[in-house]
């Protein structure tokens, strides 16, 4: 617990980053946010941007997803008058589980019962009849759907700007700096350093995603973090674009900014590499395709490629890194990054001011 007024250093400029930085401002802390690259450049701003609370969420992570989403949505009140205007644009979204067989089909009924006694949420199942009713553009292989409301969906790369410039906004300060190293004084760091100078602090909070290797280096710990490669198509459908989300297993298609779809994705262990395939790209087609098939013709907009944190546990690392008084972690949201950064912000700001939270948490263990 460190007392105001204390001078927070935030190292990354992802969502999570953002969003402490962004708490932490607007409780009066002194924020400084370092980000080597772009805010945003890496897994925040490559995502199609999903708020899915439940569905492909470990059991012990549900609490802590769905006050994620409540979070998102007073943050968007927020963020309306202090930034003069909608940014990020969330909204709710209907997503479609498909079935190809009747294998997928029959788990359907596995999933329903997630959704069953859940405020705003719902989960029913649609004949072909009135899946194409919903959305003509679905294959004719499509046996049967389940569809889910109460998700809702934004822009990830404009969610973690606009809470940057709200941090801004509230008095934290932005660098573009490469951090090579920590000073430390009787297990505290006292300040960080950059090749630009020392920049001393009360406590320091690392949320730098899949590299953690330096951070493991530096402090003298071992952090169960993963980088898993996930690439996504942005294309454009001509005419009318899709009305509905659709899944199947991990692949789908996003609706985003009218005609735009995000197609994804794809989950491959291959290091730091964040380097977007050939492979991976006629894959993520041939999957589209499958779907809608007027995929096929669609316009490529862009492919990228962003490296996620994934965790063994399928749970995010969030509290003070063992063996340091003022070094907290904010790592590991794996594939729902940009729904748990403000439920991960809101506990982490918590932590430093209090010692403890209030916010539904099951984390894994540092």
């Amino acid at each position: 617990m460190i007392s105001s007024p204390s001078h927070v250093v935030i190292v990354g400029g992802g969502a999570l980053g953002c969003a402490t930085a962004f708490c932490l401002a607007r409780a009066g802390v002194r924020v400084t946010l370092m980000e080597r690259d772009a805010l945003g450049e890496h897994a925040s701003g490559k995502n199609a941007g999903n708020l899915n609370p439940i569905f492909m969420s470990p059991p012990p992570l549900v609490p802590l997803a769905l006050e994620s989403l409540r979070l998102h949505k007073i943050l968007a009140d927020e963020m309306t008058p202090l930034l003069g205007g909608p940014r990020y644009f969330l909204e709710p979204v209907r997503r479609i589980l498909l079935a190809f067989n009747d294998s997928e089909l029959a788990e359907f009924e596995q999933i329903k019962p997630l959704f069953e006694g859940r405020k705003d949420f719902s989960a029913r199942n649609l004949d072909p009849q009135s899946l194409r009713a919903l959305e003509p553009h679905l294959s004719e292989s499509v046996v049967g759907g389940l569809m889910i409301e109460g998700n809702f969906s934004l822009n990830g790369h404009a969610l973690t700007r606009a809470l940057a410039d709200g941090a801004a906004k509230s008095g934290a300060k932005i660098l573009r700096a490469k951090v090579r190293g920590v000073k430390t004084i009787s297990g505290r760091v006292a300040a960080v350093q950059t090749y630009n100078g020392d920049i001393s602090c009360d406590a320091v909070v690392f949320a730098t995603g899949a590299w953690v290797a330096e951070i493991e280096k530096w402090l003298g710990i071992s952090l169960p973090v993963k980088a898993v490669k996930g690439q996504l198509l942005r294309m454009r459908l001509p005419g009318e674009g899709l009305r509905c989300d659709l899944t199947c297993g991990i692949n789908g298609l996003y609706r985003r900014n009218q005609n735009e779809i995000w197609v994804g994705g794809t989950q491959e262990h291959v290091g730091l590499d964040e380097t977007p395939t050939d492979e991976a790209r006629q894959f993520l087609l041939n999957q589209a395709a499958r779907i809608v098939p007027e995929m096929a013709h669609a316009e490529l907009l862009e492919h990228t490629a962003a490296l996620r944190p994934m965790t063994p546990s399928g749970l995010p690392i969030v509290g003070k890194a063992k063996g340091w008084s003022n070094v907290y972690i904010a790592n590991g949201g794996c594939n729902k990054d940009i729904l748990l950064c403000t439920g991960i912000a809101q506990a982490m700001s918590d932590l430093i001011l209090s010692g403890q939270t209030t916010t539904s948490l099951h984390f894994q263990n540092l």
